[in-house]
């Protein structure tokens, strides 16, 4: 429904949650998030795909001839990203699919999510979606500015120390030195996010966590008035160092495009006949290879 009221200028992000206390809320136990993620995931890619679906799994009471409606707008289904933190088989599952994976890349250091990005552009390509270069990756970053730097690392510092997550760990600069935070000036945000390609490659999909560490809500908008200029900026550079075979983040329009294409070039002419999972059956069916631990 929110695909068609905004016009297809929709993605969806998912993660599995790892918040045990909410689990239970839905019945669940966090024990089974991964494979609940899995099978739940395989079963939306079928409601958008086919017009009647029977379904039987593990997890939620079986389906017998549903159709789920709203259809996808124009026959194609919201673009979709698996985001993790530290699971391989979620950066799998987004693989198998030929979907985005988004890389939370913020609590942790650098050199976790690399490795973690690099798993997921193997799989993509060896699932023959692409080049590992091509695969559709997002990563996150938190920032805090002011016009001077000095001003907003004596301003930061206080809510830093005192964070429910990372509060009373370590210090401001060795946090900042060690993951995406950005504390600083605009200047400074810009030239700390155009080096995260360095480690990642090129990629499509840039979120900045600009609510965080108890900041009053004076203060959140003050830093999206800084991000305003921020993010044109970032949008033009990384626009500009993108080769042409790196493919751009992905649009409704682009998305039409392309399942018209393919379904011109399989004689259907038909968008949502166009898309096919991989060979090897799906995540819920043990087709891809989900035997990795998490790291």
């Amino acid at each position: 429904m929110l695909q068609h009221l905004a016009d297809g200028r929709v993605d969806l992000m998912l993660g599995r949650g790892n918040t045990g206390p909410v689990y239970p809320w839905f019945g669940k136990d966090i024990r089974d998030g991964i494979e609940l993620a899995i099978e739940n995931y395989h079963l939306l890619h079928r409601l958008w795909r086919e017009d009647v679906v029977d379904w039987e799994g593990k997890f939620r009471t079986p389906l017998q001839g549903f159709t789920a409606t709203p259809r996808p707008l124009d026959g194609v289904p919201p673009f979709v990203w698996h985001g993790s933190i530290r699971s391989p088989e979620i950066a799998e599952q987004a693989a198998y699919y030929g979907d985005g994976f988004f890389a939370n890349h913020i609590f942790w250091p650098t050199e976790h999510f690399v490795r973690l990005v690099g798993f997921y552009r193997q799989r993509f390509a060896h699932y023959g979606h692409g080049a590992p270069e091509q695969a559709i990756v997002g990563l996150g970053g938190q920032v805090f500015m002011r016009k001077n730097s000095q001003d907003a690392v004596r301003e930061f510092r206080p809510y830093f120390d005192n964070a429910p997550v990372y509060g009373h760990g370590p210090s401001l600069e060795d946090f900042t030195a060690q993951t995406p935070l950005t504390v600083g000036s605009p200047q400074e945000v810009i030239d700390k996010t155009l080096t995260f390609r360095e480690h990642f490659g090129d990629y499509q999909r840039q979120l900045f966590l600009m609510d965080h560490a108890g900041l009053p809500l004076k203060t959140v908008l003050e830093q999206l008035d800084l991000l305003g200029d921020v993010v044109p900026v970032l949008r033009r550079e990384l626009d500009a160092l993108r080769p042409a075979s790196v493919p751009d983040g992905p649009t409704h329009e682009a998305l039409v495009a392309a399942a018209v294409a393919e379904g011109a070039t399989a004689g259907t002419g038909d968008p949502a006949a166009a898309e096919a999972v991989p060979a090897g059956g799906s995540p819920a069916e043990g087709g891809p290879e989900l035997g990795a631990g998490r790291r």
